[in-house]
Parts: C-alpha cells; structure tokens; sequence
C-alpha cells in the first residue's frame, strides 16, 4: 500500500461511495453528502473544474461532527469509504 494524499483520499471515498449507492439503489442518486470542513475543502481543490460544494448534481454539506456519510436516496447514511 502506498502513501495517498489526503486530498485524493475524500474524492476516491466519495467516488466509491457513489458506486456503492447506484449497485444498491438501482443506479438513482443520492440526496446529500455531508463531509468535515477540511475534507470538503480539500475535495474541491481535485475538483476544481466542477461546482464547488457538489459532485455530480449532488450538493456537499458541510458536518463538523461527521467522519463523512452520504445520505441515499431513501435518507439511509452510508459511510464515506474506499472499496466498491
């Protein structure tokens, strides 16, 4: 395993928590994906050609006390997490 920035890190986990959602909700997207503050800001730096604070149509908000989830489109949280 090698060393990962943490700024890749928050968008592979995002990215793969995506995937995860559309195997488990018949391809419909998410309602939100609430991330700490530094996490969301560095997101936006690798997505930087995008709109700040979403991903595909999805806002990102902002959670002080969350180590990251996305709620599904049956309000369920999933956890930010690498791995499909």
């Amino acid at each position: 395993m090698t060393d990962e920035s943490p700024i890749h890190t928050v968008h592979k986990r995002v990215c793969h928590t995506f995937l995860r959602h559309w195997k488990a909700h018949n391809n419909a997207y998410p309602k939100l994906i609430k991330v700490a503050p530094e996490e969301l800001r560095q997101f936006n730096i690798v997505n930087a050609f995008a709109k700040p604070n979403e991903m595909w149509g999805v806002p990102i908000e902002i959670d002080p006390n969350t180590t990251g989830v996305m709620i599904a489109v049956d309000g369920t949280e999933m956890p930010l997490v690498e791995g499909y």
